[in-house]
């Protein structure tokens, strides 16, 4: 089996031997397991500049991500499938697919397809798209429901985080956090914080060379108060934030999609109570008062109320953080995940083969 997979990212990443260093000596998370695992080429920023010199030069004009979609319409014949992690990748290539006529197996990681225009171009694509795996349960129902994507298409699947490398660490708490860009509601966050003597790191940046608009929300505060401080962290260091953490914030705008999962992850990994913000689309995760604590979004008194009695409650925090770390083990490991993501794959191929 030969998997080709367009991933958004890539440029920042370091080298493939670098990579596997750092994860074996425990600096980094183990992203390479995925492509080992499937024995899939990742079609990132790094692998276009590996292609030969001719279809880079007709590809100059179109930006990264056109340039994925049109080399992996170029090479998808030498794969026994395409996997697409996101939509904006997997909704161009099922299109260019559907123009052409051409049959290649595909299978997708959507995790926002409510929007008006996502949704009516996956209405259209979706005859180019085998499978739709997605972690939202919320997404699912929509795209069942309203959208009309067939149910045998969907495929639910638990999101992961990697729990070798963010675990439990035996070390004083002296802060909380805050981690991510996108619906992100930081300003929330930051009145709540004012007059705590309680330190604050917000984990976030530029996203992918992007500053999103919640993240200059943030940087657009006249008044930052002294307790919070903001900078991006890269993994090894983010680790050691959660881990001086004694319980992480994730305030989110009202929203259907489940913003935050990945850090919410993260931190049930690290053995860490999650507080968050109660969203239509944060529903599969987080249960209220065993693994963390919901608050009303965009409500910086009781947000506020949930960050004092968690922090002035260290014993409680902890159980917390244990109950999510053993929830995390069961459902959502990265191991989990890879061998869910390889059965729909084993499963597509040989539908197709016969």
């Amino acid at each position: 089996m030969k998997v080709l997979t367009l991933v958004s990212s890539g440029m920042n990443r370091p080298d493939r031997q670098t990579v596997l260093n750092k994860e074996a000596s425990d600096e980094y998370p183990r992203v390479s397991l995925y492509e080992r695992a499937l024995n899939s080429d990742m079609l990132d920023e790094k692998f276009l500049e590996k292609i030969p010199a001719w279809r880079k030069f007709l590809y100059k004009p179109f930006p990264v991500f056109i340039k994925q979609i049109f080399e992996a319409f170029c090479i998808c014949h030498k794969y026994d499938i395409v996997v697409t992690w996101a939509e904006r990748l997997c909704y161009p290539f099922a299109l260019l697919l559907k123009i052409t006529g051409r049959r290649v197996p595909h299978i997708t990681l959507n995790s926002w397809i409510s929007h008006p225009k996502k949704a009516k171009i996956l209405k259209f694509t979706q005859s180019h798209i085998d499978k739709i795996l997605m972690w939202s349960s919320i997404q699912r129902n929509i795209a069942i429901n309203q959208i009309g994507i067939p149910k045998t298409k969907i495929e639910f699947i638990r999101k992961f985080a990697d729990q070798q490398f963010f675990r439990p660490m035996d070390i004083p708490t002296d802060t909380i956090c805050a981690v991510g860009s996108e619906m992100r509601d930081y300003p929330t966050l930051v009145e709540a914080m004012r007059g705590l003597d309680i330190h604050c790191h917000i984990a976030t940046g530029m996203t992918r060379g992007k500053l999103f608009t919640t993240v200059k929300a943030l940087y657009d505060i006249d008044n930052l108060p002294a307790n919070i401080t903001i900078g991006a962290k890269g993994y090894f260091d983010l680790r050691d934030l959660y881990a001086r953490s004694r319980f992480v914030v994730v305030p989110i705008l009202p929203t259907d999609t489940d913003n935050g999962l990945t850090c919410i992850l993260e931190s049930m990994a690290m053995g860490k109570a999650v507080i968050c913000s109660r969203t239509q689309g944060q529903v599969d995760i987080i249960q209220d008062g065993v693994t963390g604590i919901f608050v009303p979004p965009q409500d910086p008194q009781a947000l506020r109320e949930a960050i004092l009695y968690l922090w002035n409650n260290p014993e409680l925090a902890a159980q917390m953080g244990k109950a999510a770390r053993k929830y995390l083990e069961v459902h959502h490991t990265l191991e989990q995940f890879i061998d869910r993501v390889k059965q729909i794959i084993e499963k597509v191929i040989k539908t197709k083969n016969n």
